[in-house]
């Protein structure tokens, strides 16, 4: 039974990870041209708008946090495995267990931190947008919910492997 969940819950977030690439590539194509009509109009026009600037750092912010999500996903993230591979296989697995609950960990703090910063953001009003400040700390909050939803995935799997006793495990 829980292989079958683990098995739905990967596909989930295989399922999230494309519909992430497709934001990701259309916020960077929009930034683009965002960018391209600033230096534009700066440079030619002698012109620049801080409203196109500012639009573009929120989308930016966007592509950097979503785009995290998706490295996460995949385990393109830093590690040490120059060191975990010179461990035995049982160490191996029972370090990848207790790394994916620190991450967990770590990733819950990070959610429940963005939501405090974005509900006092909620209050401001953004300084040269016609938007609520908040909006521009929507990005941390929205990437470090979908990064939660990642790891639980890596948590469960991680006990899996632990509790199985398979030796195969890569740490991410």
């Amino acid at each position: 039974m829980s292989q079958k969940i683990l098995v739905g819950y990967k596909r989930f977030l295989d399922l999230l990870e494309k519909g992430l690439m497709l934001v990701c590539t259309l916020i960077l194509a929009f930034v683009m041209i965002i960018y391209s009509i600033e230096i534009f109009t700066r440079y030619c026009l002698n012109y620049s708008s801080t409203v196109t600037g500012e639009l573009g750092l929120i989308l930016m912010t966007w592509l950097y946090f979503l785009g995290f999500v998706i490295m996460f996903k995949r385990g393109e993230d830093v590690v040490m495995e120059y060191f975990f591979d010179r461990f035995p296989p049982r160490v191996r697995s029972l370090i990848a267990w207790l790394t994916s609950w620190a991450i967990l960990v770590f990733i819950v703090v990070l959610v429940w931190k963005s939501y405090q910063f974005y509900t006092v953001a909620s209050m401001m009003e953004h300084p040269f947008l016609p938007i609520r400040y908040s909006h521009t700390v929507q990005p941390v909050f929205a990437g470090s919910i979908l990064a939660f939803f990642i790891s639980v995935y890596q948590v469960l799997e991680k006990t899996d492997a632990f509790l199985k006793g398979k030796t195969e495990v890569v740490i991410r």
